[in-house]
């Protein structure tokens, strides 16, 4: 609470920097205008948080919005690299096609495609399902919104925790044509192109396209090779129809082909190169990459009749994805294990709605479907030596140093483990939201959503993979005198020909997707789920310039199943949001000071916890990942501020504080009902901006922001996970993971008059300040083999735009 009183002290004073604010904040001014023209004063900030253009002003939401100025001074090459600027939101995006949303500390941790996300991203209204998908990279984005608490009534479902939206230019009837080419450390190029033709007088197509490429920020030390290497190609095509003043359509293709290392496993265990996160390392895993592939359509018509607009979103969109990851962090084959993601899905999404704005009426209507087809093969891989190095801690019986010492070369062939999943979604909508003038600085808003979600969803479990023990064969003979030595009876005819496959599958079987009767079986389960959430709103605008509002939101996630877990099945996830606050201007539109003070309550918060699945030996515990859910709460306060002091600069910070806590939770075992959930208390970004026209109208600008998180909060669970590593992992380890983390990003520039041309010195993580991100434990049981995963360092380069 001190640190609180001391943040508010210092953002109420103006003491501090800006983030490169957020859209639109701030416009070279002309000398030569008349004086009115040349007032010092913040620019308007317009989002469509209610889904209509509004002033940020006079939205009733906490909203942190970026436009495409402020995304290239920050360098962003996708939303996962707005996070540290935006408080409240945490992006884990070590795996493009794996990423972690959270808002106000609520996380989805399950990418499978059983559950659903709790944060919702909409890229030009259409609803992203799969995380997979969601994490694009920008190209000719026109502003970027991040909504804080549920968004039920107005974007749907499973946006209990927040939504994003992100927002792509549209043609127009200019000729246009602009490109940047982006060079920095590590070999890394940029490349984005954008072309906007007038067609006809009423069509117009739009094009983009953009090029990124990195060498690796890590080295492996046995091998020399790079690790962490990017590589994507995107690129649009829109088309933009007017054939009357009330009327627009825009047909949208985008393409998205993604192909870069998977995540890189540090290995920290004694079985490792180094103990230390950032000495030498060595990764053996097999064809390390993940990829993506998307491709995605969308049809959008708007019609306008007088103070009503009916609107029309069609949108289908497929993508594949795969992705490879060491999980073990060294290169020792008898302690081999990688992990690989594989999802195909296809998605359509429909829309209609219609609003309305009178004098004192503004209604939104609408009906929304959405269907989902998709497939996902969760796989583990090991070496044969490796699984002879559980089976000889499991039982005693290293099987294929045996089978090796009889003249079969079975050590180094790959085991593959399967768990295949395919589900059919099916959700219908209706929505209303309605805000009524009472009197000129009063409004009430009411709104209300109902959902009707239908899934049916498919759990496979296979025999295991390896085409290299099924091409090794013995005759039956040889596996019974094996058998004869461990004191098992004879089970193959002496005289036949039978693959070492065979032999394993008889004895053994599977080790982590070990399913027993189920093994071999399509287990289908069907469940449906209705909801409906409402929203109510209170505005009061005692002067022009200051809005105080209050607000109750309630939001809901669709229950589903853990992809991993046969016949498994979660209840659906709701949360009632109470906030209140303010949004002012003072000193002439100088400084804008918003904030605001919430509270909300989960019911069925869904999380994934890596639990032992009671059958260790010895030590030698085999892992699985189990549904756990819990009710939490939390309080917190928002606060941002901007302030103009000049023609030339503007300072500006956002905080947020947020105390968040389990109500009832039991994980790992262990009861952790009224302890921390996991989130930072404390997150903060400060900076400045600033843009100087010279005498011959070319100009020079700058930009600095600083981005603080504080430490995270642990609770008894996660001291037990790490208590039950600490006598693999250093202890600074643990410390690392808990620091606060400190960011600095900052560009400096010049462009030339009428914005023709335009050369800027960038540079990311100033301070080179690289932390431990995440740790690894999915084979810390299993081969004592604890992971983590690493912040990027400090990236800098140049940047060459020019415009026509």
């Amino acid at each position: 609470m001190r640190n609180l009183v001391r943040l508010s002290l210092l953002l109420g004073t103006q003491a501090i920097w800006v983030a490169p604010a957020s859209a639109q904040t701030t416009a070279p001014v002309d000398e030569r205008q008349p004086e009115e023209a040349r007032r010092v004063e913040l620019n308007e900030i317009v989002v469509t948080a209610q889904r209509r253009e509004q002033s940020l002003q006079d939205v009733p939401i906490s909203v942190r919005a970026f436009d495409a100025e402020a995304i290239a001074a920050l360098n962003a090459q996708t939303v996962g690299d707005l996070d540290a600027f935006t408080p409240g939101l945490e992006i884990n995006d070590t795996s493009v096609t794996q990423p972690r949303f959270s808002i106000r500390g609520v996380v989805t941790d399950d990418f499978g495609i059983g559950t659903e996300p709790s944060v919702g991203i909409f890229i030009d209204n259409v609803y992203s399902a799969r995380t997979g998908a969601s994490l694009i990279f920008f190209n000719d984005v026109e502003r970027v919104e991040v909504l804080k608490g549920p968004q039920g009534t107005l974007f749907g479902r499973n946006t209990s925790a927040g939504a994003i939206s992100i927002t792509t230019n549209k043609p127009s009837q200019r000729v246009e044509a602009f490109g940047t080419v982006q060079y920095g450390n590590y070999d890394q190029v940029r490349i984005d192109a954008t072309g906007n033709l007038p067609l006809t007088d009423t069509l117009a197509v739009r094009l983009n396209g953009s090029y990124n490429h990195r060498d690796g920020y890590l080295t492996d030390a046995l091998t020399g090779e790079d690790r962490e290497r990017e590589g994507n190609i995107s690129g649009r095509i829109a088309f933009g129809w007017t054939p009357t003043v009330d009327t627009d359509v825009y047909l949208t293709y985008d393409h998205d082909d993604t192909d870069k290392d998977g995540p890189t496993a540090v290995g920290i265990s004694p079985y490792a190169l180094s103990q230390d996160p950032f000495g030498p390392f060595s990764n053996d895993v097999i064809n390390d990459r993940e990829t993506r592939n998307l491709d995605g359509v969308t049809l959008t018509a708007n019609h306008r009749l007088g103070d009503l607009t009916l609107t029309s979103i069609s949108a289908y969109k497929t993508f594949e994805t795969h992705n490879r990851e060491d999980e073990d962090g060294t290169a020792d084959p008898t302690r081999y294990f990688d992990t690989e993601n594989i999802e195909h899905n296809e998605s359509f999404y429909q829309e209609f709605r219609g609003s309305y704005e009178g004098e004192r009426l503004t209604l939104l209507l609408g009906a929304s479907y959405f269907w989902e087809d998709a497939e996902q093969t969760s796989a583990v891989t090991f070496l044969t030596d490796s699984v002879d190095n559980v089976l000889n801690r499991l039982a005693g019986l290293p099987l294929f140093t045996i089978l090796q010492g009889q003249g079969l070369p079975v050590l180094g062939l790959t085991f593959e483990e399967d768990m295949n999943n395919f589900a059919r979604n099916n959700s219908y909508a209706v929505y209303g939201d309605a805000t009524y003038s009472l009197t000129d600085d009063l409004r009430l808003t009411a709104g209300i959503r109902y959902t009707h979600d239908d899934k049916r969803f498919t759990w496979l479990n296979g025999r295991f993979i390896s085409a290299g023990l099924e091409a090794i064969t013995a005759p039956g003979a040889l596996y019974n005198g094996v058998l004869a030595a461990i004191g098992s009876d004879p089970v193959f005819p002496d005289g036949a020909d039978i693959s070492v496959a065979t032999f394993y599958d008889a004895l053994i079987g599977d080790i982590i997707f070990d399913e027993g009767a189920l093994e071999g079986a399509r287990v289908t389960r069907d469940e449906s789920f209705d909801d409906v959430s409402p929203r109510f709103v209170i505005e009061y605008e005692p002067r022009e310039d200051l809005l105080v509002y209050a607000s109750a939101a309630r939001g809901y996630k669709a229950g589903g199943f853990n992809s991993t877990e046969i016949n498994s099945f979660f209840e659906p996830e709701n949360v009632w949001n109470y906030e209140a606050g303010f949004k002012s201007e003072l000193l002439g539109r100088r400084l804008r000071f918003n904030g605001s003070a919430f509270y909300f309550k989960y019911k069925n918060r869904q999380s994934i916890s890596l639990e032992d699945d009671n059958t260790c030996t010895e030590g030698l515990c085999l892992p699985m990942y189990v549904t756990r859910s819990g009710d939490s709460d939390a309080w917190g306060i928002d606060l941002e501020t901007q302030f103009r002091v000049s023609n030339d600069l503007t300072l500006s910070a956002i905080a947020s504080y947020l105390d968040s806590r389990w109500v009832t939770r039991i994980e790992r075992g262990i009861d952790i009902s009224g302890q921390p959930t996991g989130a930072p208390e404390l997150t903060a970004v400060l900076g400045a901006h600033y843009d100087h026209e010279l005498a011959n109208t070319s100009a020079i600008f700058a930009d600095a922001s600083y981005s603080y998180t504080g430490r995270g909060r642990l609770n008894d669970a996660t001291r037990d996970k790490y208590a039950s590593i600490s006598n693999l992992v250093r202890p600074d380890v643990f410390d690392e993971l808990d620091e606060p983390r400190n960011l600095i990003n900052a560009r400096v520039g010049w462009r030339s008059p009428g914005d023709r041309y335009q050369i800027a010195l960038f540079v990311e993580n100033l301070l080179d300040d690289q932390k431990v991100r995440t740790l690894g434990t999915l084979s810390a049981g299993t081969f004592q083999t604890p992971y983590v995963r690493l912040d990027k360092p400090r990236f800098y380069g140049i940047s060459l735009s020019a415009s026509y």
